[in-house]
C-alpha cells in the first residue's frame, strides 16, 4: 500500500516542498521550491551493510543532474539522511531554484533543505510507529 505525505518549510524564495510517496520497500520525493520548483537531479541511495564490516549501515548513492543543474546539493544529504534512517531505498527528485544565487541563498537553502528532511523524518517515523501499535 501507498502511503502520501507532504511536508513545508521556509518562506518566499527560501520556501521548500517535499512530497513523499512510501511504501513497504522504499521512499520516492519530490523536493522542489525557491523561485522556480522544477526537476535538476535525481538521486537514488540505497542502504547495505558497511565496508567496515561492524554490523552498521551505510549507503550507496547515485546522482543524476540536468545539465547545469546542482540541485544535487540539497538532494544527496537528504536522500542519504532518510535512507540510514528508514533503512529503505530512497529515491529524491529534485529541483530548487533561485535566481542569481549567492552564498547565502545558498545557505538559506541548504538550511531549509536540512530542516525539511528532519521534518519529513520525524513524520515518516511516527506513521512507522504507529503502524506497530
Amino acid at each position: 500500500m501507498l502511503k502520501v505525505c507532504q511536508v513545508k518549510t521556509g518562506q518566499g524564495r527560501y520556501a521548500l516542498e517535499a512530497v513523499a510517496t512510501q511504501s513497504e520497500d522504499g521512499l520516492n520525493i519530490y523536493l522542489g521550491g525557491g523561485e522556480k520548483p522544477h526537476i535538476g537531479t535525481i538521486v537514488l541511495c540505497q542502504p547495505r551493510p558497511s565496508l567496515k564490516m561492524d554490523g552498521s549501515l551505510s549507503q550507496t548513492t547515485s546522482v543524476i543532474n540536468l545539465l547545469g543543474h546542482k540541485d544535487d546539493g540539497v538532494g544527496v544529504p537528504m536522500a542519504q539522511s532518510l535512507c540510514l534512517k528508514m533503512g529503505v531505498p530512497v529515491v529524491i527528485t529534485a529541483g530548487v531554484h533561485v535566481s542569481n544565487a549567492n552564498h547565502h541563498d545558498i545557505e538559506m537553502l541548504r538550511r531549509a533543505a536540512e530542516e525539511i528532511t528532519i521534518s519529513l523524518l520525524e513524520l515518516l517515523l511516527a506513521e512507522k510507529s504507529s503502524e506497530k501499535e
